[in-house]
């Protein structure tokens, strides 16, 4: 019972290694909201599939994945968590192919869109737009 317990707990630091050795990137296009959880992040393919008026908060970037099924899914897990800290209701996919066709090791970068609909937003998220406007217009440059 222990060996099938540590053989199993040993798989699954096997697979977070993996994923770990992606490095992931935020950067921010708009504030960050209310928490949301990550179970409750809609996953879209396609910029079709969004239903709500929304707007970007930011782009995901997860890279070094192996190309395979279980790295993705574990790479979309973590992108969800990520996404849902910074308020988001949904997540748009994409990926960028790091090495040609015939590569030894290939890599790939999960792009991620977070998205936050605009029905969804409380007090807190307005004053959190609010704060970002206010920065934004702080953080113009202007060269007159």
């Amino acid at each position: 019972m222990k060996k099938g317990i540590l053989v199993a707990l040993l798989g699954m630091l096997a697979g977070c290694a993996s994923l770990e050795t992606g490095s992931v990137d935020w950067i921010p296009i708009g504030p960050e909201f209310s928490p949301t959880k990550p179970q409750n992040i809609e996953i879209l393919a396609s910029a079709q599939d969004i239903t709500h008026v929304y707007g970007n908060i930011g782009l995901l970037r997860i890279h070094n994945l192996k190309p395979t099924r279980e790295a993705l899914k574990m790479g979309v897990e973590k992108g969800k968590k990520i996404a849902a800290s910074k308020g988001a209701d949904a997540i748009l996919l994409g990926q960028y192919n790091n090495a040609s066709d015939g590569v030894p090791d290939p890599r790939v970068t999960l792009i991620i869109y977070t998205i936050k609909y605009l029905d969804t937003i409380n007090e807190k998220d307005l004053k959190a737009m609010e704060d970002f406007r206010v920065m934004d217009i702080l953080n113009e440059r202007s060269d007159n």
